[in-house]
């Protein structure tokens, strides 16, 4: 079947169905590519916007030998290489001037100083005050982020005791707050939540609220878990309970477990991936 169609000039023309068909397409889709252009430009103008707010809450990049990520913003690292200093002697003189006292080598100031508590596979510690709100008043008190792995016992060809790891380490928690922690109340997770522009990565989570107070105030310590392979990793966050503002500081964490990658030191394929974008 044939068509006639009017060129300026007025002269006609037959064309067929087929043609026809074509050309109304072609006229169609250029405005779907029109609206499918605009739609990608917007999603990559509120992905980048996204990459500057995510960027003002995080620090620079911090990696151990199986671990890369970007700890929140408000905390600052705890060096490893700088010694704790050897505790005072109580009954020294105090007529006499006393040489000063030399650093103790023998403890890691990463751990924790404030309860009786040795993190195993300890690899970076970081601390910061927030305000915490109590009945008349609102005070200054620390909030710790730590990072443990048993990359040593892998290492160390420790396969039993790098498969327990994460027991290991729920178990100490356990013994030194005095609580059973229940791991089968964790859940499942990710980060970012919901629809986001990274693949998301996925944690199983658990809160511990002790008891006990820490120096007068509550405290919780937030669980994370992380598994790659034969690489088992744990993020702790340790925060008072009544903290104000903790909306922020938490966003922050969050932000900051999105970029959390665990992987094989050789760079392998039991390690996480790398970010990538989603659209």
């Amino acid at each position: 079947m044939k068509y006639r169609l009017f060129s300026n000039g007025l002269r006609v023309h037959s064309v067929s169905l087929p043609v026809l068909f074509c050309l109304t397409s072609a006229v169609l889709c250029s405005g779907c590519g029109s609206e499918t252009y605009e739609k990608r430009l917007n999603e990559t103008a509120q992905y980048f916007a996204y990459l500057d707010v995510r960027n003002q809450a995080l620090s620079g990049a911090w990696s151990s030998p199986t671990i890369h990520f970007r700890p929140p913003l408000d905390f600052q690292e705890i060096r490893a290489d700088l010694p704790a200093a050897a505790p005072k002697e109580e009954n020294a003189d105090t007529d006499t001037e006393a040489a000063p006292a030399q650093p103790d080598q023998s403890i890691d100031p990463r751990q924790p100083d404030y309860i009786d508590l040795h993190l195993p596979g300890l690899e970076g510690a970081w601390r910061t005050e927030v305000p915490v709100d109590l009945e008349n008043e609102t005070v200054d008190r620390p909030a710790y982020l730590y990072v443990l792995s048993n990359y040593s016992l892998l290492k160390a060809k420790e396969k039993e005791a790098a498969a327990n790891f994460f027991s290991d380490v729920n178990n100490q928690l356990s013994t030194t707050f005095g609580q059973f922690l229940n791991t089968e109340d964790f859940v499942t997770e990710r980060f970012p939540h919901g629809k986001g522009y990274i693949n998301p990565k996925s944690f199983t989570y658990g809160v511990l609220t002790p008891e006990m107070p820490i120096d007068g105030i509550p405290y919780e310590v937030q669980i994370y878990l992380s598994e790659a392979g034969d690489n088992q990793a744990v993020i702790l966050v340790v925060l008072p309970k009544e903290m104000a503002h903790k909306s922020k500081l938490q966003k922050q964490i969050e932000y900051s477990l999105e970029t959390f990658e665990l992987q094989s030191p050789q760079g392998g394929g039991d390690g996480g991936t790398r970010e990538s974008t989603q659209f």
